[in-house]
């Protein structure tokens, strides 16, 4: 699916293509060789799915699968151009999970024995995939995190243009304009 739309920041206006290549897991690589010129990657994880599995292989679970996922986008020299974005999604279902009792060890057995509380276990999956870009990124890119609701529509309309800023930043710069 193909979204356009113009992001206005830096005093510059850009017109803006999204892609949503969500899909089977069986249909990723076929994906990655239309977006060698991308300018930005907005990886999108739900860590609120920390105690669900994959529809297509259920012994995978979803956070799993999304570090996985992330680990072959940062070492892929196809897209190592793209700025990376990571919206760490769902936070608002993680608090609900959390409240209700639901217990990380349980799915993610790496977790510990750290405290059940939303603060420390949004902390520890913005780490594990801190951790996967430091060690895959092919481009030592800096990566852009940002924890999400998409519920929260004013927080996300907030985030896009800083995203929208950097890349153009980096074009302004690239032409010798800064």
């Amino acid at each position: 699916m193909q979204n356009s739309f113009r992001i206005s920041a830096a005093k510059r206006s850009q017109d803006w293509k999204l892609y949503d290549v969500g899909g089977a897991r069986g249909q990723r690589h076929a994906w990655v060789p239309y977006f060698d010129d991308a300018t930005a990657i907005i990886f999108i994880a739900p860590i609120s799915a920390f105690d669900q599995y994959l529809e297509e292989d259920p012994d995978i679970n979803r956070i799993t699968d999304s570090l996985q996922l992330f680990s072959r986008i940062c070492s892929n020299r196809l897209l190592k151009d793209a700025k990376l974005v990571l919206l760490l999604n769902k936070i608002d279902i993680l608090r609900e999970k959390l409240e209700a009792g639901v217990m990380v060890q349980k799915y993610i057995t790496s977790f510990g024995d750290r405290p059940n509380n939303l603060e420390t276990v949004a902390d520890y999956f913005r780490s594990q995939f801190q951790k996967v870009h430091r060690r895959k990124d092919v481009s030592n890119r800096p990566l852009y995190l940002h924890f999400t609701s998409m519920l929260d529509i004013k927080a996300t309309q907030k985030i896009i243009p800083k995203v929208g800023e950097a890349i153009l930043r980096k074009h302004i710069a690239q032409a010798g304009l800064a």
